[in-house]
């Protein structure tokens, strides 16, 4: 083969995979979501001291995002486990994203599917990083909280005066507001006691919000956490497979992925690049065909 050839084979190759990488490349990076993360954590309530108007945050150590439902049967177990917790150091907010529910929250929704990505009732989110789904998973609590290691920060001066929330925050992008009170069971004899009813968002650098949207109950708790917005990436805290779950009728189809199937583009890429190589030979051939001088036409003899 000569060197021109080499030359041209290797250019139309080098042209192909441009022409096929360089697209995907970039949908796969517009289409790469956002990671988010929990910075800190406080905690404020609206009774506040009767010698003080204001009210001062505390961090807490953990904080458990439990997603259950009231027709939710499974649910019944792990809530009973969320009633032994150490309430010291950990602070549950209790979620019911299914409009099923009397008690429906629709922020709690948009977290359940969008944020979290969820697909099972019931399941629990630990300090934005762990998961633990199905009533199985969700025994293993205590232990999951008793092994993990938290370092909140990133929130100084969280004071609620009044309306007004302040803060001063050196990270993240958005401070979220969660009312949690005190909520009966819609067919049980118990109370859930801090359920999620209302919610605001703030940006982070505003360093001050109105929250007298969300101020009805005086024995309200509020959530107040530090956090970089989008999806978060979640892990399992537990070794044990999800037994006890119901399917949460709006969670998207794609919130579960296999970690170990391969994404269309890259089977799509795959064979177009056999698909290619296989007619390499036909181009080439053509190519050689093409570069021969005409040969001169044949003289009749006389």
């Amino acid at each position: 083969m000569s060197q021109k050839s080499v030359r041209f084979l290797t250019a139309v190759l080098v042209c192909i995979l441009m022409v096929i990488y360089l697209p995907q490349e970039a949908a796969v990076a517009a289409e790469e979501p956002v990671n988010a993360a929990m910075y800190d954590v406080m905690i404020l309530s609206s009774e506040c001291d009767e010698n003080s108007s204001a009210c001062h945050g505390e961090r807490v150590e953990h904080l458990v995002e439990y997603y259950g439902a009231d027709w939710c049967e499974p649910c019944e177990l792990i809530e009973h486990e969320l009633d032994l917790l150490n309430s010291s150091n950990t602070f549950v907010i209790q979620h019911h994203p299914s409009p099923a529910d009397a008690s429906f929250l629709s922020d709690s929704r948009i977290r359940f599917v969008e944020e979290h990505r969820l697909l099972f009732l019931p399941s629990i989110v630990l300090d934005g990083e762990g998961l633990l789904s199905g009533s199985s998973q969700g025994l293993e609590l205590s232990n999951a909280l008793s092994i993990r290691e938290t370092n909140y920060s990133g929130l100084s001066n969280v004071i609620l005066n009044g309306s007004i929330l302040s803060w001063e925050a050196d990270r993240g992008d958005r401070v979220t507001v969660w009312r949690t009170d005190a909520v009966d069971h819609q067919n049980r004899n118990r109370t859930h006691p801090t359920l999620a009813t209302a919610q605001l968002s703030f940006n982070a650098t505003d360093e001050v919000g109105n929250i007298s949207s969300i101020l009805e109950n005086e024995n309200s708790t509020f959530v107040v956490i530090l956090e970089q917005s989008g999806e978060y990436a979640l892990v399992s805290d537990s070794l044990n497979p999800s037994i006890g779950i119901d399917v949460f009728d709006e969670a998207p189809s794609t919130a579960v992925k296999n970690a170990q199937s391969t994404p269309p583009s890259q089977v799509a890429t795959l064979w177009t690049i056999v698909l290619v190589a296989s007619l390499l030979p036909a181009i080439y051939m053509r190519y050689s065909i093409a570069s021969k001088p005409p040969s001169a036409p044949l003289q009749q003899e006389e």
